[in-house]
C-alpha cells in the first residue's frame, strides 16, 4: 500500500550537523528574533534558551512555571504564548524559556509545533519536508 502526502515547505539541512537543525523566528508584541532550534521529536514541548526570552523583552518568570524532568536532572521553565515562524509557516504556540542560562539549547517539541504542522523527513537525502496541519 503506497499513500501520497504533499507538502508546502522543502528545506536540506546540513546532515554533518548534530540533529536538525532550522531557523526559527520568535516574535514577541513588535519584538523579534531569529535563532536555530533543533527538532526533536523526543521533547514534549518547545524549549528555547533564556537569552531568546531577554531579547524579545519577555520577563521569563511572568510566565507559566514547569519542572522539566531529563536523564541529567531537572529545571525549572516558564512558559509564554508568542508567534514562531519556521521555514515560513507562522504558528501561535506556547514556548518555554528556562530559569537559568544552563539551558544552551533551542528544541522544537510535539506540544505547540510538531502537533500543527505535516512533517516528513528523508535523513538519506537531508531533506524536511514541512507544511501546517489543517
Amino acid at each position: 500500500m503506497s499513500f501520497n502526502l504533499n507538502f508546502q515547505k522543502k528545506h536540506t539541512y546540513n546532515s554533518l550537523e548534530i540533529g536538525i537543525t532550522i531557523d526559527a523566528l520568535l516574535r514577541h508584541g513588535s519584538s523579534e528574533v531569529t535563532c536555530l532550534a533543533k527538532v526533536d521529536s523526543g521533547s514534549e514541548f518547545y524549549l528555547f534558551e533564556r537569552g531568546v526570552a531577554e531579547a524579545i523583552g519577555i520577563d521569563v518568570e511572568s510566565g507559566h512555571n514547569r519542572l522539566f524532568s531529563t536523564l541529567t536532572g531537572n529545571f525549572t521553565a516558564f512558559g509564554h504564548e508568542l508567534e514562531l515562524e519556521t521555514l515560513g509557516l507562522r504558528l501561535q504556540s506556547f514556548v518555554y524559556f528556562p530559569e537559568t542560562d544552563s539551558i544552551r539549547r533551542n528544541l522544537l517539541g510535539r506540544q505547540g509545533w510538531l502537533q500543527l504542522v505535516k512533517l516528513a523527513l528523508i535523513d538519506y537525502d537531508s531533506a524536511l519536508y514541512l507544511s501546517p496541519h489543517s
